[in-house]
């Protein structure tokens, strides 16, 4: 299983409580700001999406920004290296999620990269609190205050969805159970889930550890003990790359990104 964790665009309660008159979408149905009848947006989302799609509506009309949580804010370059070749160099995309530092990197809010909220307040950016309630064309603040709506602009992630998978012992309130995508269920692994092991799981660039631990794995259960793949190769499609198994067994490498 190779779905990845953004599955179902996430639109919180309060979109069901505001008018048919105001224009609603999901950061997944935006494309650019003249797909949007004219006018102010409130775009809801303090993650990269919400950052990025403020500032380049920003450009063309009144835009204020629903935020209710804090997340960092990092450069995506620092002395002439992209963000990840830090991150990689420094080891933090491989961190395991039982680490003392794993578990305080899935306690905090993903990280904002390449945007600033100085650049969006610039840019005329008005920055709100997390969205309490809605009325009509009327969205309530946490702090109390409100704001009349034409557009609002969802960017609110996205959840996981494992209701198809209808096979006991995998599935525990909506978690998939599993060690390193290993289940309890002979035949099925699972890859690219959130810390499947480490910071990296989900994210194209580092999926390639897991892929080759499962595929180890896979060999190792379809091969009887002791026997050694001599003499031919096997192959694996997982989330659209080619996981190639060698001629021992555990050995894998992954091509193809």
């Amino acid at each position: 299983m190779a779905t990845g964790p953004f599955q179902v665009a996430f639109v919180p309660p309060a979109a069901q409580q505001l008018d048919a008159s105001v224009t609603q979408l999901h950061s997944a149905g935006y494309r650019n700001p003249r797909a949007l009848p004219p006018g102010p947006v409130l775009v809801v989302g303090g993650g990269n999406s919400g950052f990025q799609i403020a500032e380049e509506l920003a450009a063309t009309r009144r835009v204020d920004l629903s935020i209710a949580t804090t997340a960092p804010v990092l450069p995506q370059r620092r002395a002439g290296q992209d963000l990840f070749w830090w991150l990689t160099r420094l080891g933090l995309m491989r961190v395991t999620a039982e680490s003392p530092v794993g578990r305080r990197l899935r306690a905090r809010p993903d990280f904002i990269v390449g945007s600033s909220r100085r650049r969006l307040r610039m840019a005329g950016v008005r920055f709100r609190p997390a969205v309490a309630g809605a009325d009509g064309r009327t969205v309530r603040f946490a702090d109390g205050s409100s704001l009349d709506v034409g557009i609002v602009i969802w960017t609110t992630g996205y959840r996981s969805d494992y209701s198809w998978i209808r096979v006991p012992g995998v599935v525990r309130d909506g978690q998939v159970i599993h060690r390193r995508g290993v289940t309890d269920v002979h035949g099925l692994y699972f890859l690219g889930l959130p810390w499947q092991h480490s910071r990296g799981s989900a994210l194209l660039g580092f999926v390639r550890d897991d892929a080759a631990y499962l595929a180890g794995r896979i060999t190792s259960r379809a091969t009887p003990p002791g026997r050694p793949l001599a003499g031919r190769s096997s192959a694996v499609r997982v989330g659209g790359h080619t996981v190639g198994v060698g001629d021992t067994i555990g050995k894998a490498r992954l091509s193809g990104g």
